[in-house]
């Protein structure tokens, strides 16, 4: 996301000149640019750096963590259980949380799973 300022045109033919295949579309105060491989927004990223632009990144989806909901347990389930069962399995995970109701503040049976992007986990 490059912040835009006054010279923002003189930005994008810069960065246009570089990479023809950039797309961008304006959010906001910012410019999403959007490439077509994680190679091209990695060298975008040094383009921006080297120039000194005002921006910042978006995880890519590949870095992205594998986020699963379990249902249908009973709301007694403790978490840590959960956890223990799935590395049982061969799962590595960051996280296992019980989802809380908005209004009525209890814990509902629904448990979000956090795991890594990883070989084990895919």
């Amino acid at each position: 996301m490059l912040f835009i300022e006054e010279n923002y045109k003189v930005q994008m033919a810069v960065i246009t000149k570089e990479f023809p295949k950039i797309r961008s579309r304006l959010t906001g105060d910012f410019l999403k640019l959007c490439t077509d491989s994680a190679e091209e927004r990695r060298l975008v990223v040094q383009l921006l750096k080297r120039l000194k632009f005002q921006f910042y990144t978006i995880k890519a989806k590949a870095e992205h963590p594998i986020k699963v909901v379990i249902k249908g347990l009973p709301r007694t389930t403790n978490p840590e259980e959960i956890k223990q069962d799935l590395e049982m399995l061969g799962y590595t995970l960051q996280r296992v949380n019980q989802l809380i109701g908005r209004k009525t503040k209890r814990a509902l049976p629904i448990f979000l799973i956090t795991l890594p992007r990883n070989l084990d986990n895919l």
